[in-house]
């Protein structure tokens, strides 16, 4: 089992910035959970290598954006080709 405290990283490098860009959805919310997944995704693949895992799984559902933020984060921290 794998466990880090990512707070610190996830204030200093996501939600400061969101902050500080003044980015929200439709200009009334602020980006919260959005904005978690590239971070989750993130230490995802690093432990896939430290395991040297080829595939990673996520628990979003597919009935939102939460996918595709896990997918693409993931396909561009880690684009290597692996086998089917």
């Amino acid at each position: 089992m794998h466990h880090r405290n990512l707070r610190e990283e996830f204030a200093r490098d996501f939600v400061f910035p969101i902050f500080q860009a003044g980015a929200t959805y439709e200009g009334q919310y602020f980006l919260g959970t959005s904005i978690a997944r590239p971070l989750i995704a993130k230490r995802i693949v690093e432990i896939a290598r430290a395991e040297a895992a080829d595939a990673i799984a996520h628990g979003a559902t597919g009935k939102g954006n939460d996918q595709v933020r896990f997918e693409l984060t993931a396909a561009a921290l880690a684009p290597e080709p692996h086998s089917n």
